[in-house]
């Protein structure tokens, strides 16, 4: 059987790709939080992007090691040793969580940025999100509890001596189960690319800046293809005859997907470093802070009735001595999406500028 085949090792191919992937999108991740730092704007996106990376970390170290250890080789010529077939296999199944957390966790990070770029958008856009975040987390959950439960002792997925003696299931139901959650990652992917598109391109600004924001913000359909054709090698994993090899493609192409999803997903936020670089500061705008004090409806209310025989009542029917005011900075790219979506509207938008010395 050995003889059918070369002895060829994919595993430094594997493991370039990851270790460059991983430098790569460090430099991203870290330029990204520079850039909400910078005007003071980290949010839950920034923050599921820097777990998304810091889970990326150990799955790169874990499938180096891997890669190095011959666990990409053709099983047959890692039997002779069965005490290493057994160690490379499991860390192959201990390496395959860790890319589905970060898979997730990536496309909710894309996801709530989407809703912080576009805030101003319809409610059952921002709704339909929200809903698109969950079955990703849902769906997320799930793969990597049936990465586990397939077996009554987790040690039968990599230990032929424990598999004789114990009950799993058909290798198809993960299997399908695996292709599935494959094809979810990718319509969301897709999801998540076109639905910034479709309110970007009805704005009322120039055509090459629509064009630039829809190249933006949907480069993330390019994670999607990588989820098609990753959800396509899925099925040559029912028979696991030659799991160290077959497991290979999936993942290359899971790790290009995350890759691409922190650098896509990150690049959109990078604006103020962009705008310090080209010795503009970034843009600030104030917000009332939501404490526990009287709601903004009574003390306009009571402000009015204070001073409506006043040519002041309407300037300061909103304002309020007790209130506090605090001042968030957000990026270009927000203000300006906001500021043209509000103009597609045709409606009224008022702002105030507090001075604070």
């Amino acid at each position: 059987m050995a003889a059918s085949y070369p002895d060829y090792d994919r595993g430094p191919h594997l493991a370039a790709v990851y270790i460059a992937g991983c430098a790569v999108s460090f430099v991203f991740v870290a330029m990204r939080l520079m850039a909400r730092f910078s005007i003071a704007g980290v949010g839950i996106d920034d923050w599921c992007m820097l777990i998304t990376w810091i889970v990326f970390l150990p799955l790169t170290i874990l499938l180096s090691i891997l890669c190095f250890e011959g666990g990409t080789r053709h099983l047959s010529y890692l039997s002779q040793d069965p005490a290493h077939v057994v160690y490379v296999v499991k860390m192959n199944w201990v390496a395959q969580p860790l890319a589905i957390f970060c898979l997730g966790s990536g496309k909710i990070a894309v996801a709530f940025l989407i809703v912080r770029l576009l805030n101003r958008a319809s409610v059952w856009k921002r709704w339909s999100l929200y809903v698109a975040s969950a079955w990703t987390m849902i769906n997320t959950i799930l793969m990597i509890i049936f990465t586990f439960v397939q077996c009554e002792d987790p040690a039968a997925l990599w230990d032929p001596s424990v598999k004789s003696r114990t009950k799993c299931w058909d290798t198809r139901v993960q299997s399908s189960f695996s292709i599935y959650g494959a094809a979810v990652h990718s319509l969301i992917d897709f999801y998540l690319a076109l639905l910034p598109v479709t309110l970007v391109w009805g704005l009322q600004t120039s055509l090459r800046k629509r064009i630039a924001l829809c190249a933006l913000l949907g480069c993330g359909s390019i994670t999607g293809i990588c989820a098609a054709v990753k959800a396509s090698k899925l099925i040559s994993l029912n028979a696991r005859s030659d799991f160290t090899w077959e497991t290979f493609p999936l993942f290359l192409w899971t790790g290009i997907e995350i890759i691409l999803l922190i650098v896509c997903g990150s690049i959109p936020a990078l604006k103020p470093i962009y705008a310090i670089c080209m010795g503009r500061r970034p843009s600030m705008r104030s917000s009332q802070n939501k404490g526990t004090g009287p709601s903004r409806k009574s003390t306009m209310r009571r402000s009015y009735a204070r001073y409506k025989d006043t040519d002041t009542a309407i300037g300061l029917a909103g304002v309020s001595p007790s209130s506090a005011a605090v001042v968030s900075r957000v990026s270009e790219d927000e203000m300006e999406l906001n500021k043209d979506y509000e103009k597609s509207l045709g409606g009224i938008h008022v702002t105030r500028t507090i001075a604070i010395e």
